[in-house]
């Protein structure tokens, strides 16, 4: 018996489309993460600081949903098929992170002093993890994920591709502009400059002054378009495939659906064939 509640509890926690409760169920827990980082921004505005009627409401609102959060969480754990491949879900950890700082800010209080306080603003900012919870209710933020988890290896050559063009480009840029006091006073300065202009972000923090480092820097802005680029392709062709081959998952699933509900539709009405040979069974 608790086999089967086990893995009704999990279908409806972890499957919406498993029934109209479930459904039910998950959007209710959309609505109480925007609730709640609804609230984690509210409480940040500066006309509700130090507004002892704002705090108490922010908390109570922020208890409801981490009440809701706790017993989620708890649910999914009891039910989960596989405790260790649970407790390996990256997602289930955001999902503790979520709600760890409202339990250790109730324990630490207020009057815990200064490092204590600075401790509670760096839990604080865990909070902002509980938007992160809405990945598993999109299918295709799920897909995005697996494709980062796959893509390690370009991810680290299109890293290494950055850091290299940032640092041989920084170096060049430090002794083009070092006497005209534009603010590439380091190599390390010329080297954040380059990052900025590889990415195409320009700050226009620090600018080259002198005429050869502008002609190298729009040098720098038109080969880093393509320098950049290459290893972005690789990472692009995986999500494609996997994009794919997730729209071919769904039409087969839709369509195996469709053909278990005409053959059960077919079967409730019954079929003419099956009256031969009984008294009175005539279609």
């Amino acid at each position: 018996v608790w086999k089967r509640f086990q893995l009704l509890l999990w279908l409806f926690l972890e499957k919406p489309q498993s029934s109209s409760g479930a459904r039910i169920w998950a959007s209710l827990n959309i609505i109480i993460i925007l609730i709640s980082v609804c609230n984690l921004i509210s409480e940040s505005m500066p006309r509700y600081r130090h507004n002892p009627a704002a705090e108490r409401i922010f908390f109570s609102i922020d208890a409801c949903c981490v009440s809701y959060f706790t017993i989620d969480i708890l649910l999914r754990f009891c039910s989960s098929p596989s405790k260790r491949k649970f407790l390996k879900e990256v997602l289930n950890w955001f999902d503790l992170l979520a709600v760890l700082p409202f339990y250790v800010e109730l324990l630490l209080g207020e009057n815990s002093g200064t490092d204590g306080m600075m401790a509670l603003r760096v839990l604080r900012l865990f909070r902002i993890t509980r938007v992160l919870k809405l990945i598993r209710h999109s299918q295709q933020m799920m897909l995005m994920l697996l494709v980062l988890r796959n893509c390690f290896s370009e991810l680290g050559i299109l890293f290494c591709t950055w850091l290299m063009g940032a640092l041989v480009f920084g170096t060049i840029m430090h002794y083009i502009e070092v006497d005209a006091e534009s603010g590439f006073d380091s190599v390390l300065y010329a080297c954040w400059w380059a990052a900025v202009t590889m990415t195409t972000v320009g700050y226009g923090d620090m600018t080259p002054k002198t005429n050869i480092g502008k002609a190298f820097g729009s040098m720098i802005l038109f080969i880093s378009m393509i320098y950049i680029a290459l290893p972005m392709t690789l990472i692009v062709s995986k999500f494609n495939t996997a994009l794919e081959d997730w729209k071919q998952q769904e039409r087969t699933q839709i369509y195996y659906k469709k053909r278990a509900n005409e053959q059960q539709n077919q079967n409730s009405k019954g079929n003419p064939d099956d009256f031969e040979g009984i008294p009175g069974g005539e279609a």
